[in-house]
């Protein structure tokens, strides 16, 4: 695991930023304050100790949220609270096993449905992949369906309904990794119940089933309601009322602790308030803590359809704390993410090849609406989504990194957005 940076920190990062004093910005932007990589630290270290896992919707989201508020107070922004409703999910428990037999380890995906209280028991079928061919061809009516996750582009929900449509009474996703099983979602309420176990596991029952029928049991017990959640806002006036957007999701999956996803976004925003509330502002600054991006970039989607039309440009941070600065965002072009990699340069980042990620976090709803985005991300992490999600695993010199980016994006995003 990747060693935490404490004091040397501070040292690393003046190297990597090469200190804005030797690195002046252009003449229209003042000078920004140096990132704090253990101010960072501080703030991912609250929420993973004192506020985790902070799914939409529960007490330890509303916490975090409250710790938001307070940290944007204290740095002189205008605060709120930005209600709205969402489709909340808690897993309360699950088990599969073969009938009379081994148990599997198992993690429940986000809107499954529930079995009854004692559970499903059903002979299980090797469906593929989960495509629609697949699953008629293996004869799931009546069945619990066995599914390999995968192909890219197939999304977890699609072979769930294509499974429930063809007669299924429960599904058993198994990954095509040896990666750490990850929670996902569904992004809606499934008519079946569903698991997912590891690719292990997954094999072996696929041998099993080479050998003869094989009965499993299935118990999945599940709460799906309407509930309100919020956006933490925190608002500072520049000189125009159009606003740049420096956002991170607040809220982690049921299962995780959320270190890197989203904890580190969140630090580096809170870090990101604290070097713009020292300067003069030409465009307003929204320091954002969005709800429900696990549950489908809800939060994010409701922002826009708010304030869309007087955002001029945002600054998304997802996952910043673990392997190599990189930008992007859905397209893999425009001028604000020119400016961010020209900034980059200037201020010594090393970064990795410019990505294209449509539609993966936040930054998709703001592009949707037309409204120019910068993703600062340090790349994929098979822990996100697990219990092994944890702060041990944090390099806090990468998001001190990204907050100042982050912070000079913001700052010099009026030239390039008009």
């Amino acid at each position: 695991m990747r060693r935490l940076f404490l004091r040397p920190a501070a040292v690393l990062l003046a190297v990597a930023l090469g200190i804005l004093a030797a690195a002046p910005p252009t003449p229209a932007a003042p000078a920004l304050p140096a990132a704090s990589a253990e101010a960072v630290l501080r703030h991912l270290t609250v929420l993973t100790r004192q506020m985790a896992p902070r799914p939409s919707g529960s007490p330890t989201y509303l916490r975090a949220a409250a710790y938001m508020e307070e940290q944007l107070r204290a740095l002189g922004y205008e605060v709120e609270r930005q209600a709205f409703p969402f489709l909340y999910f808690e897993a309360r428990g699950s088990s599969f096993q073969i009938a009379g037999g081994t148990a599997f380890p198992n993690v429940v995906p986000e809107y499954s449905a529930a079995t009854p209280p004692q559970g499903i028991e059903a002979p299980l079928v090797d469906a593929g992949v989960g495509l629609p061919e697949e699953v008629q061809q293996a004869g799931v009516a009546g069945r619990i369906a066995l599914v390999r996750r995968g192909p890219a582009g197939m999304r977890f929900r699609d072979k769930v309904e294509n499974a429930a449509a063809a007669g299924a009474v429960g599904v058993v996703i198994y990954n095509n990794t040896a990666d750490p099983v990850q929670q996902v979602t569904l992004l809606g309420p499934a008519r079946v119940p569903v698991v997912f176990i590891s690719q292990a596991d997954g094999q072996r029952l696929i041998g099993l089933l080479r050998q003869g029928p094989v009965r499993v049991v299935l118990r999945v017990d599940t709460v799906t309601e309407r509930r309100t959640t919020w956006n933490v806002i925190g608002r500072r006036a520049g000189r125009s009322p159009r606003s740049i957007v420096v956002g991170a999701h607040l809220d982690t999956a049921e299962v995780s602790p959320g270190a890197n996803d989203n904890g580190s976004g969140i630090a580096a925003a809170l870090e990101t308030a604290r070097l713009l509330a020292a300067v003069p502002l030409d465009l307003s600054v929204e320091i954002v803590g969005f709800g429900a991006e696990e549950r489908g970039l809800l939060g994010s989607a409701f922002f826009v359809g708010e304030r869309g039309s007087r955002t001029a440009g945002m600054v998304n941070m997802d996952m910043v704390g673990h392997g190599m600065l990189t930008v992007g965002n859905g397209t893999g072009t425009g001028s604000l993410l020119d400016r961010a990699e020209q900034i980059a340069a200037r201020l010594g980042l090393r970064l990795g090849v410019r990505f294209r990620l449509p539609g993966a976090s936040d930054h998709a709803s703001f592009e949707r609406a037309g409204i120019p985005t910068v993703f600062i991300h340090t790349g994929d992490d098979p822990l996100i989504h697990t219990p092994q999600d944890t702060l041990d695993r944090i390099d806090a010199t990468l998001m001190a990194q990204a907050a100042q980016l982050a912070a000079a994006v913001a700052l010099e995003a009026a030239a390039v957005l008009r």
